[in-house]
């Protein structure tokens, strides 16, 4: 009985250990970049733009409206929306990626 409350005690402290050090604020993980930011090769593309910062935010914008046999087809394209440090849109970029909405009329 005292042995396998040592084991269960044993097996929860160890994975209450690897637990820990996954999390980004884990000491063992302070070398680790926590966010994507601009470095100096995004900022040789957007030349005359301010500093990018952080990732893009990814939306869906409506693109089109269309009616088709009795329904209503909307097409939504995503966009990359990049911010500054101020929270001010710095530039948009269209991707490849687009959604479909169809409703009955």
């Amino acid at each position: 009985m005292k042995n396998k409350r040592m084991i269960v005690f044993v097996v929860v402290l160890l994975l209450a250990f690897i637990a820990y050090i996954q999390t980004p604020t884990a000491s063992i993980n302070k070398d680790q970049v926590l966010f994507y930011s601009a470095n100096t090769e995004d900022a040789e593309v957007s030349s005359s733009l301010e500093e990018l910062y952080g990732a893009p935010i990814l939306e869906y914008k409506l693109e089109d409206t269309k009616e088709e046999d009795g329904f209503l087809i909307e097409t939504y394209r995503e966009y990359e929306i990049y911010k500054d440090k101020n929270g001010e849109v710095v530039k948009t970029v269209a991707t490849d990626h687009t959604q479909f909405l169809q409703y009955a009329k």
